[in-house]
């Protein structure tokens, strides 16, 4: 796999994990979980761009022993929509796969970054998102289907009780191309409960433009998030309570 580069959305006040550092720079067994992510991302892609917020030392002293790491500054939270289209600057007048993650997630690896670039570029997708089938869904925005074909990404947040109830939800890693990924997130709103500029709006705007959208379910525990303390301390039971109630 050539021409990949991966993306790594660092940016945020991590508001919810009550610490002074950001929560992806918190170890899990024994490292930061954002170098969980540059090891699982780093032999698939050619180069990874982490976007970050303008406090960034921290990142990059953790980040130091990787070669080929560049950073994106998002100066401010304004969303995980305007986070990606901060990189924009860096793929003029070229055309790449992008591979993007949010740095929160510690049990993604290696088989399943590969799994999703492969899938994308042998069914020449615009788009290849990763989804997950959950018991408890939780906070996680869920996939919206009609007559089985993917329509549109619904955040908790923003869901009624209907939605709410949807077991396959957005596992937070996309496949796209740098040449149609920043116009189709300049059309995305902030109008939502948090007044934020969502990625997961920017799929709505693929389907509105009759692009190619490909989704790929991975395994329910990839899918994992950390927004919490508690959640961290709970992750191991958290794993087993998926992946029992899944079988």
């Amino acid at each position: 796999m050539k021409n990949i580069t991966g993306i790594i959305l660092a940016g945020g006040k991590s508001s919810r994990y009550g610490l002074k550092k950001q929560k992806f720079l918190v170890e899990y067994q024994g490292k930061p979980i954002i170098v969980r992510i540059v090891e699982a991302i780093k032999p698939v892609v050619d180069e990874i761009i982490v976007v970050t917020g303008p406090e960034n030392s921290e990142i990059k002293q953790v980040l130091s022993h990787f070669n080929n790491i560049k950073y994106a500054i998002q100066k401010e939270p304004l969303g995980t929509g305007h986070a990606l289209l901060c990189v924009e600057n860096c793929f003029k007048e070229m055309d790449k796969t992008l591979l993007v993650t949010f740095a929160d997630k510690p049990l993604v690896t290696t088989e399943t970054f590969k799994k999703l670039i492969e899938f994308h570029i042998k069914n020449r997708a615009d788009i290849t998102i990763a989804t997950a089938i959950l018991p408890n869904p939780g906070s996680k925005g869920r996939i919206i289907r009609k007559n089985g074909k993917f329509e549109r990404v619904v955040e908790a947040r923003d869901a009624d009780e209907s939605i709410l109830n949807i077991k396959e939800v957005n596992a937070g890693f996309i496949v796209c191309q740098s040449g149609s990924i920043f116009n189709q997130l300049r059309k995305i709103k902030n109008e939502n409960a948090a007044g934020e500029y969502y990625l997961t709006d920017v799929y709505a705007e693929f389907v509105k433009d009759g692009m190619r959208i490909q989704t790929v379910e991975i395994p329910a525990e990839e899918s994992c998030d950390i927004n919490t303390v508690e959640e961290l301390k709970r992750i191991e039971q958290w794993i087993h309570s998926v992946k029992e109630q899944s079988m």
